[in-house]
């Protein structure tokens, strides 16, 4: 069964074109990688199951070394192909074997994209083959993917093993000039530290978004409190026009709760949080609130809403400050009861009935 942080290997290469002197060393060093493979915990993804091809060689090593309840082998192909890709060791050993089929009916561009997804493929094995492992390998440099390329039998996995051995600052040795341990020893080296890599990465992208959106919901929270403050000058300290009173109230219980939803969700809510709406949550917030508070009040004591008013009074300006400091509480109540809903939401599994 395959473990969450088990580096999976791409299996690439052919004997096509191989010297037939060469084939048997060829299949055997495939064998003998498979089966370091299988030692050192690393799971296959193979495309091919002709024995012409590499594939077949590597998962025979490696079925052979694995233990009991250890192992993942992906299997991908076309739809065209479906049927063809099929290993002998799938009889008796079905369970390792996750058949992966690309969509359509082409097998080559899917195969490229596989080997340039972010998840899927860790590291790749290139044994000699032609046109396609050469691209293949160029694809696995330039994601920097770690790469085991055996340069005795020629073909493109020898012109990567040379790309690779003038680019390395450390010495690349050959095919045979070290045990196959040794070479999957290194390879499983380079996956961990790609993998610290790609969570490093992962961490300073959180991290930015983070920041990203607290500076979002900082200036959002700012302008809110600007607008509030506005509405505080003309509802409490200047105020020109006596029939323009209930729209300043009003839009003081809209810039009140939005303070608060913003307020709240820049010092107390997830880092994922949307401050747009927590804006328009809040706003809503404080303006159903406040004028849910109001509305009894200006029923005994209507004020600014007689419409020959023709004076502010003290009262009005008490009410209003109140029902500002009613619609500040709704904001950060109501953004706090919908962010936990949300919350719940994304935790509860969604699917059919058991």
């Amino acid at each position: 069964m395959a473990d969450a942080d088990m580096p999976f290997v791409a299996v690439i290469g052919g004997f096509w074109q191989l010297d037939p002197g060469k084939l048997a060393a060829a299949e055997a060093a495939g064998r003998a990688i498979g089966e370091g493979l299988a030692k050192d915990d690393f799971g296959l993804v193979v495309y091919f199951s002709d024995k012409a091809s590499l594939e077949p060689h590597v998962v025979s090593g490696y079925c052979a070394a694995l233990a009991a309840g250890a192992g993942a082998i992906r299997v991908r192909y076309s739809q065209s192909q479906r049927g063809q890709v099929k290993f002998s060791e799938e009889t008796g050993r079905q369970e390792l074997f996750d058949h992966r089929p690309f969509p359509g009916p082409d097998w080559e561009a899917p195969f490229y994209r596989s080997l340039a997804e972010e998840e899927g493929v860790d590291a790749v094995l290139l044994v000699a083959g032609a046109t396609s492992t050469l691209i293949a390998g160029q694809i696995a440099v330039a994601r920097r993917l770690p790469i085991l390329a055996v340069d005795a039998f020629d073909g493109a996995a020898a012109k990567i093993w040379e790309q690779l051995a003038h680019a390395s600052d450390r010495q690349l040795y050959g095919w045979g000039t070290r045990p196959v341990a040794d070479f999957v020893a290194r390879l499983k080296t380079e996956c961990t530290a790609a993998a610290e890599r790609r969570r490093d990465s992962r961490r300073r992208e959180r991290v930015l978004a983070a920041i990203t959106a607290q500076r979002r919901k900082t200036g959002y929270a700012a302008a809110a409190f600007f607008l509030l403050l506005v509405t505080f000058f003309f509802g409490l300290v200047y105020t020109p026009f006596v029939a323009a009173y209930p729209y300043v109230m009003l839009a003081g219980l809209i810039s009140a709760g939005a303070t608060g939803a913003l307020v709240r969700a820049m010092l107390w809510g997830p880092e994922e949080s949307d401050a747009w709406a927590s804006l328009m949550l809040g706003a809503v917030a404080g303006f159903v609130v406040g004028l849910a508070y109001l509305i009894p009040q200006w029923v005994g004591a209507p004020g600014v809403l007689v419409p020959k008013a023709d004076a502010v009074a003290a009262t009005d300006k008490i009410q209003f400050a109140s029902a500002v400091l009613v619609a500040v509480s709704a904001g950060v109540g109501f953004d706090t009861v919908f962010s936990r809903l949300q919350r719940q939401a994304q935790e509860v599994a969604v699917g059919p009935p058991s």
